[in-house]
């Protein structure tokens, strides 16, 4: 009894191990900043391509009303959810501060919400009924996804700020974190952008949603096994024991400085997401739906977005060593403005019927997507997508910045509490992008043309299903069907796309940089200034307990 106790209490202690100081074990640093790749795809996957999915993969009905009714009851699902989901967010941020297992304060709930989400995303893009049903079906599994991510959300990035106060040592995981996110990231976009075509919508989402939980589940089981959580501050823990819901609230009330960050945050997100949200759809309606045309295009333009932000995440140490933070947001800030006005110049109808960047030739994949004039469309991502990379990581230094700001001012440090309000922004703004691009496709038109793409899909499926045998003649009659359909669309739903795109982003990026550039105080100086002081008075606390 006592050797299967000595052994159940080893167990334990092996998930439970901690590390002291502010330097992060290299096995932690690196498992943990990996694990960001699935993660992050996995999310990519239901926050940027589930709408894709349902537009065109023929699950929605195939009549003109129908269809265009469920997508709105689709887009109020979406907003609605993520409403609720961004609230949910700071009740998971007091529970994380609260209730502590054996094996750690973060890790657990990383590993119960990857767990969770990798079943529900399976159920997302699996469960088979159409119309009215699937938008039941699709309700219940989206609110379960997002109460289960959430879980692993917050838990992951209140874990970032905890790992080190240093400066450099912060700077470093940041950099870190951030650049596997973008390679999950772009990974995503790129398999989303050239399998999918008129012929397989249905199947190869299924296949990308079976091995991206696979790949996820297993990226934080590495995380719950094999990363150390630094030891907790039994002072800081007395603290956030008392930790209450409206803490959140007081926090961003009070600490002036975390609320600036917060919104800027927000209307960061906000801005960076809608040329990828609109992206893919632009490119189908514009060039064509498929790998060879369309999704060619997409697909170089994903890496374009791979380089833009690998090139930020290489440039952004040696930069923030050189200039300070406020001057890399006022250059990203102007970079990212002239790449966009650029994009909307050369990559929409504005003066023909076609954009300036455009092929005559009839698609053929890759190398018809660098044909023509195309590759003028793959210019400005590159600039914007870098500077907004920069821009990003160094809101995330800030938000993170705040928390040794709250504890010098206040004497409480709260990670989770604070580190909850960047899914929680994240969610809100999810929410506004679904309903500009609700608002952009209705005023657009681009409905009535997804509707008939769909409509194809579902003639495909029960022709293929009735008739096995001819299968490769329905597939080419559906993707002579689609093209004829995207031909007829002309350039002023086009036009009213870029309008939205282009002007929102522009608009969210400039009121988030103006609060920064304006009201954001804890630069560089006043942080150093912070970290010393707390030192001294830790410093001096010890030294009181041991007299």
């Amino acid at each position: 009894m006592a050797a299967n106790q000595e052994k159940k209490t080893r167990g334990v202690a092996f998930f439970a191990q901690t590390y002291d100081g502010d330097v992060i074990p290299k096995k932690t640093k690196w498992i943990f900043s990996i694990a960001a790749a699935f993660r992050d795809g996995s999310y990519q996957l239901v926050s940027s391509f589930l709408m894709t999915f349902m537009m065109y993969a023929g699950v929605l009905g195939t009549g003109g009303a129908d269809y265009n009714q469920q997508i709105v009851a689709i887009n109020i699902i979406f907003v609605a959810c993520l409403i609720w989901d961004g609230l949910n967010d700071p009740i998971m941020g007091v529970i994380i501060e609260r209730i502590r297992f054996k094996s750690g304060k973060y890790k657990p709930w990383i590993l119960i919400g990857g767990i969770g989400n990798s079943i529900v995303m399976l159920c997302l893009f699996l469960c088979k009924p159409t119309g009215w049903a699937y938008v039941a079906t699709f309700a219940v599994f989206y609110f379960l996804w997002d109460f289960v991510f959430t879980m692993n959300d917050c838990a992951y990035w209140a874990m970032v700020p905890s790992m080190t106060s240093a400066e450099k040592e912060r700077n470093n995981i940041t950099f870190l974190v951030s650049l596997f996110i973008s390679i999950g990231t772009f990974a995503m976009y790129g398999v989303c952008s050239i399998i999918p075509n008129a012929a397989n919508s249905y199947y190869v989402y299924g296949v990308i949603a079976i091995v991206s939980s696979v790949l996820f589940l297993l990226s934080q089981l590495a995380v719950f096994f094999f990363c150390k959580e630094k030891r907790l501050d039994p002072n800081q823990e007395a603290i956030s024991d008392k930790t209450t819901i409206a803490d959140m609230f007081r926090m961003v009330g009070k600490n002036r400085q975390l609320l600036v960050v917060v919104i800027s945050i927000f209307l960061y997100y906000a801005a960076a997401s809608l040329v990828v949200a609109f992206g893919s759809n632009y490119f189908y309606l514009c060039f064509g739906y498929g790998g060879d045309s369309g999704g060619a295009i997409m697909l170089v333009f994903t890496v374009m977005y791979a380089i833009g932000t690998i090139l930020s995440q290489v440039l952004f140490k040696p930069l923030v060593a050189r200039f300070k933070r406020s001057t890399l947001l006022t250059w990203c800030f102007f970079v990212a403005l002239i790449a966009y006005l650029v994009l909307f110049l050369v990559g929409f109808p504005l003066f023909a019927d076609t954009p300036l960047a455009y092929n005559d030739a009839a698609p053929s994949g890759l190398l018809w997507a660098f044909g023509g004039t195309l590759s003028l469309l793959y210019i400005p991502p590159i600039f914007f997508f870098a500077a907004q990379g920069v821009f990003y990581m160094v809101l995330l230094v800030d938000l993170q910045n705040c928390i040794e700001y709250n504890e010098w001012k206040f004497g409480e440090r709260k990670e989770a509490v604070a580190s909850s309000w960047r899914p929680f922004t994240a969610k809100l703004s999810s929410a506004l992008q679904k309903g500009l691009i609700l608002l952009s496709f209705l005023t657009a038109g681009i409905y009535d043309v997804t509707q008939q793409i769909s409509g194809v899909q579902n003639d495909l499926a029960s022709q293929v299903a009735s008739d096995p045998d001819n299968e490769a003649l329905y597939q080419e009659q559906a993707t002579a069907r689609v093209d004829a359909i995207i031909a007829g669309v002309d350039a002023t739903p086009k036009v009213v796309m870029g309008v939205w795109m282009v002007g929102a982003a522009l608009a969210f990026l400039l009121a988030s940089y103006l609060l920064m550039r304006f009201l954001f105080k804890i630069d560089e100086d006043a942080y150093r200034k912070i970290e010393s002081e707390l030192k001294e008075r830790k410093s001096a606390a010890d030294q009181s307990e041991t007299a």
